[in-house]
């Protein structure tokens, strides 16, 4: 008939169209559900990008499951219905139907269901961690970039063991503590009134590559500040090396904790979104993660950068709840440090704490999270 167009879903025959529901399951575990007539013509569409823009940037994509309707009517009706589902009761309808849940290459039947995961997971249906500290030791590399920051200013370098207490808040607060070192050694982060380092810190030496500079610093004349207090101008050229000197090669020496890849494979295994909320500049992310394998599994990467406001704040975990439409109540922050619980806490996420990362010195137990594991391999 002249001037009437099909649906791109229905059938220009004229017969009866057959509608299939299906389910979509993204790169970071999020389940996506839609009708169709055609199921290999949309799924072709969504790999190429072509269909929902939810899915857009989300692959790879896998069809989870599909099965025939009837009517356009039923078809929409039951996809609403799956919609208003939780995941963890999207995958148990993927049950209730013979579809088990996906598990990454090589993991056994025993992650299905995760009958072993810790208490903690309990009603969870998405997961955001903190990246330094919590999943990857970075301190060798950004111990580096401080001290070829610091040597390139005139400054005396600061060191490993320094830089491994001043992690956690961006790489400006990183370099503004490493400056206050530099100029003002009494008041500075972890030292005695000396300058030195606090007792129980080990003495640091130079690293391999650079030699202490001479007294007369080449960071130019500062402007007056009130005693303690970074010169900006100053602060601006230190952390604008700082980032030169760190985008170089940002993974060289960084390395995975024990027990963060088996976590978050048998995490995706269970179907449950992953996020990453990190105060590090997001242009940082994708090629740490790609340097330790696992820049496939996070369905959202946020960087300290990437909002007005960064943690302790609890605008980026508000924003990834409200990203993947799931209540704060069912989300679980993952850290290392005071900021990771503080930022959980405010947000209404459950927070979950590591020991053995970046804490300024401080037990991440006395910040209070509802949960502290030694190893992310207890939580699978």
């Amino acid at each position: 008939m002249s001037g009437t167009r099909s649906r791109p879903d229905e059938c220009p025959t004229g017969k009866v169209a057959v509608w299939y529901l299906y389910l979509l399951e993204t790169a970071g575990g999020a389940l996506y559900t839609g009708i169709t007539t055609d199921v290999a013509r949309r799924f072709a569409e969504h790999v190429a990008g072509r269909g929902a823009k939810a899915l857009r940037g989300k692959g790879p994509l896998r069809l989870r499951h599909h099965e025939p309707v009837g009517s356009r009517g039923e078809a929409l009706r039951l996809e609403a219905r799956i919609k208003r589902l939780s995941a963890a009761q999207k995958r148990d309808w993927l049950l209730a139907r013979g579809t088990p849940p996906s598990l990454p290459t090589g993991q056994g039947p025993h992650r299905v269901q995760g009958a072993s995961m810790h208490p903690i997971l309990d009603g969870i249906e998405l997961v955001a961690f903190d990246l330094d500290g919590t999943l990857i030791d970075s301190v060798p590399d950004l111990a580096i970039a401080v001290d070829a920051a610091l040597a390139e200013l005139g400054l005396p370098v600061a060191g490993e063991a320094r830089v491994r207490d001043w992690v956690g808040n961006g790489s400006r607060v990183l370099m503004e503590r490493a400056l206050k070192l530099a100029t003002y050694p009494s008041e500075a982060p972890g030292t005695d009134r000396r300058g030195g380092p606090m007792p129980g810190m080990a003495s640091v030496a130079p690293r391999d590559g650079f030699t202490a500079p001479p007294r007369r610093s080449v960071a130019g004349p500062a402007s007056p500040t009130a005693a303690g207090e970074v010169d900006e101008a100053l602060l601006e050229r230190a952390h604008a090396a700082f980032l030169k000197h760190y985008g170089r090669d940002p993974g060289a020496h960084t390395r995975l904790y024990p027990g963060v890849r088996e976590c978050l494979d048998a995490l995706r295994g269970r179907g449950l979104p992953l996020a990453l909320v990190t105060n590090k500049p997001h242009a940082f992310i994708a090629p740490l993660l790609e340097g330790v394998g696992l820049d496939a599994h996070f369905a959202l990467c946020l960087g300290g950068d990437s909002l007005p406001e960064k943690k302790p704040h609890p605008a980026p975990l508000l924003h990834v709840a409200a990203h993947f439409d799931v209540s704060p109540a069912t989300c679980l922050m993952v850290g290392d440090s005071r900021h990771d619980v503080a930022a959980g806490k405010a947000a209404g996420f459950r927070t979950l704490a590591v020991p053995y990362g970046y804490n300024h010195g401080e037990p991440v137990r006395d910040s209070g999270p509802d949960g502290v594991v030694e190893s992310l391999a207890e939580l699978v």
